[in-house]
Parts: structure tokens; sequence; C-alpha cells
């Protein structure tokens, strides 16, 4: 096995666990909250045998929404927050005015060290691009409710866009723009 493939499989352990806990988690904490009874079924024929049944269709809506929005916030922050510190670590790094103003907003912990990689912020985003596309799935079969779609499509757009820009960073890095030496 490649030590990319290594480094991959090593940084999509945290995600992974993050959306299938997030989800999970959702569903018992919104159920214990408002109290909804919950039971637990075994059904061979769907995809999965273990299905978790609500009352009435709109509190299984509703729970359902309300798990896929905390399942959604546990993978988009972390991915948010990795793609606005290699910006700005970058963007100390290549510009003084960064650093005052990072220095005036009391964020300097945030730039102390460059241990974000390009590849564990794809890894991350891509976990999100998965949560998108069953939020978004779960959302046209109206198990969703649809202002959750529009939002997971908004954050999954913004990380693609600064995905984009980390690997322009991480590119320029290695391929410096041969331009600025004429």
């Amino acid at each position: 096995m490649s030590k990319l493939l290594k480094r991959a499989l090593k940084n999509s352990l945290v995600p992974a666990i993050l959306m299938i806990a997030g989800k999970a988690l959702g569903i018992f904490l919104v159920s214990a909250k408002y109290g909804f009874p919950l039971e637990l079924g075994n059904d061979i024929n769907g995809f999965f045998s273990t299905q978790i049944y609500f009352e009435d269709s709109q509190v299984t809506q509703f729970v359902n929404s309300m798990s896929d929005l905390i399942m959604l916030i546990v993978i988009a922050v972390p991915t948010l927050y990795q793609i606005v510190k290699t910006f700005l670590f970058q963007s100390s790094l290549s510009n003084p005015k960064t650093i005052v103003k990072i220095v005036k907003f009391n964020m300097i912990q945030w730039i102390t060290r460059d241990d974000t990689t390009f590849l564990q912020i794809f890894v991350w985003c891509a976990f999100l691009w998965l949560c998108t596309g069953l939020i978004i799935k779960n959302s046209l079969e109206g198990d969703t409710y649809t202002w959750i779609a529009y939002i997971s499509g908004s954050l999954s757009l913004l990380s693609g866009l600064g995905a984009l820009k980390t690997f322009e960073i991480e590119i320029s890095r290695v391929y410096p723009d041969s331009k600025k030496y004429y």
C-alpha cells in the first residue's frame, strides 16, 4: 500500500467516526429532548437491517432533519476551521498586514504551526460532500427539511472553493510562478 493511501485512510478515520456518531447522537438526543418514543426494528429487505421507527411521519421528518443538521455541523465546522487556518497561515507568510490583523483579533494561536495539509482538507471536504449528498437525497425524498439541504449545499460549495484555494497555494509552493523571476 502506498504512503499516500495510508495517510488518506488515516485522515479519514476521524471524519467517518464523527459523521456516523453525529447522525446517531442527533437521533437519540432529539428523541430524548422532545420525548419522542422510538422503536428499533429489524427489516431484512432494506439496505440496513436495523431500522428506527417513530410513531408519526412528521416526527420522523423532524428527527431526521435535526439529526442531519447535527451531522452536518459536526463535519462542517472542523472542515471550515482547517481551511481558514491554512488560508490564514499561508496569507501571513506572504503579507505582513495579515499578521497585524491576526494579532489585533487575538487569533495568533491559529497560525503558529502549519499542521494541516491539503490531503487532510480534501478528505474532510469529501466527507462534507458525502453528508451533503445524503442530506439532499433525504430532502428530495421528503425526509428532511429543504432549508437544511440549502445550507448543506452552500457549505459544501464554500468548502470546495476553500479546498481549491488550498490546492493552489500548495501547488504554488511546489511549482513557483516563473513570471516572478524574470
